[in-house]
């Protein structure tokens, strides 16, 4: 599997942030109320990286304990296992999380901008809240990015992947 791109997400978060600024002029354009994401959106934003982080710790600390198996040899049993499935599972679940908080953020993001621009809505009310959810969304994608990124394996690390020594 690819890892995953940072431009691509980048790209899909301008396209979000354009989508939610035209959507907000749109909806306001109409004579509607645009409905503010309140606080709740960046808390569970926040919660969704957290369980993030949780399942991606044994990731980081397998990698990282292959990394000095690689560097100091030894046959003792790691300290640090993980099944592939689970850790495959943690990939793919990071990966779902940037690209979450990429669009989400993005249109938090828009939604902020146009509130900016066209000055409707109270600090407290509309700005801080749409702010916050716009925070916690890139804060997840770079999580997820990060994440993502702790489940690569050295070239020689698994099972049929060890280079042969020849003398």
């Amino acid at each position: 599997m690819r890892p995953l791109s940072v431009p691509t997400l980048v790209v899909l978060g301008l396209l979000a942030a354009v989508f939610g600024a035209v959507l907000a002029n749109f909806v306001t354009g109409r004579g509607a109320v645009l409905p503010v994401t309140g606080w709740v959106t960046g808390l569970l934003l926040l919660a969704l990286g957290a369980v993030l982080l949780v399942c991606g710790l044994p990731l980081r600390r397998y990698t990282k304990e292959s990394e000095e198996r690689r560097e100091n040899p030894s046959t003792a049993p790691r300290r640090h296992p993980i099944d592939m499935l689970t850790a495959f599972r943690t990939i793919v679940f990071a990966r779902a999380c940037a690209y979450t908080g990429s669009i989400v953020g993005g249109i938090q993001l828009g939604q902020l901008a146009f509130f900016v621009s066209s000055g409707t809505g109270t600090l407290v009310g509309a700005l801080l809240p749409t702010g916050f959810g716009a925070l916690c969304g890139i804060a997840l994608a770079v999580l997820g990015v990060i994440v993502e990124r702790w489940g690569t394996l050295p070239p020689d690390d698994g099972e049929g992947g060890a280079r042969s020594t020849a003398a």
